[in-house]
């Protein structure tokens, strides 16, 4: 048989691939939605639940520290809002550790369904919603900012907690844009952790902590910070990130010596990384 002849039984091999393409696309298309929609469905119905009941019984099995020392609450009260900023790493529990203790944050939540989970879980926690923006590739940062800052601007009290390194990081290196919130809506900023001196550590990019029951929790403040005129320049928005950074890896690096834990390997400050 010459190289460029089929085999009897196999004329239609090479169309083969394009139909199992064209069933795939089918498939994609048609089938694979209806399953997504009712697991988002399930999951917006039956998570909220089952993390406010773990977080519940966490809290209460915990030796709660330093949340007399935790002003943020004050500092929103005098200045009508604040802004927190955190690390991504312990985002798992903002939802329910600072409702814990009386701080009723606003959450920007995306408007379509892969929000939906999140939105019913703070609501469960006591947060104050703002359903904007939307979901996938169209969302884009600036909108979800100019969305918070005209939220922030319009409705008295508003605090908001950021993960600066989130969502995908690099861990422990902030972005500007709880900064800018802060900046234009005049608005003070406030560093704050919560750590635990025994966690799970996920596979993510920022080894995302969950706190286990039986536990030691601390709360941390530090601040505030007044955004000063010079950050409305580039060089000084920037000068302004690297401090806050620097304070914030400092206020990380106290929480893991509290609770006899070693730094991650990463948790190092732009300057020290220069210098070795």
């Amino acid at each position: 048989m010459k190289s460029d002849e089929t085999p009897d039984g196999f004329a239609g091999a090479p169309r083969a691939p394009r139909r199992r393409s064209s069933l795939a696309r089918a498939f994609r298309k048609h089938v694979r939605p209806l399953f997504s929609k009712r697991l988002s469905r399930l999951a917006a119905a039956v998570v909220p639940t089952l993390y406010v009941l773990y977080m519940r019984f966490v809290w209460r099995t915990s030796r709660i520290e330093g949340q007399d020392d935790f002003r943020l609450t004050e500092l929103a009260a005098k200045h009508d809002g604040a802004v927190a900023l955190l690390f991504h790493e312990e985002i798992l529990s903002v939802p329910y550790g600072y409702p814990y203790i009386g701080i009723r944050g606003h959450a920007l939540v995306s408007a379509g369904e892969s929000g939906e989970v999140l939105a019913r879980m703070l609501h469960r926690c006591g947060y104050a919603l703002v359903r904007g923006g939307s979901s996938g590739k169209a969302r884009r940062v600036e909108g979800v900012i100019d969305e918070m800052i005209e939220h922030m601007r319009s409705t008295p009290l508003v605090i908001y907690g950021i993960a600066v390194d989130g969502s995908k990081g690099p861990a422990y290196r902030m972005k500007t844009g709880g900064i800018v919130i802060a900046r234009d809506c005049d608005k003070p900023i406030a560093l704050v952790r919560t750590w635990y001196k025994r966690c799970i550590r996920l596979r993510t990019w920022d080894r995302l902590a969950l706190p286990l029951p039986f536990n030691v929790i601390r709360y941390y403040y530090r601040g505030p910070y007044f955004v000063p005129a010079s950050a409305r320049t580039q060089q000084g928005l920037e000068d302004l990130r690297l401090e806050l950074e620097d304070a914030l890896i400092d206020l990380a690096a106290q929480s893991y010596a509290d609770m006899g834990q070693a730094l991650p390997v990463n948790l190092v400050k732009r300057s020290e990384r220069s210098a070795a």
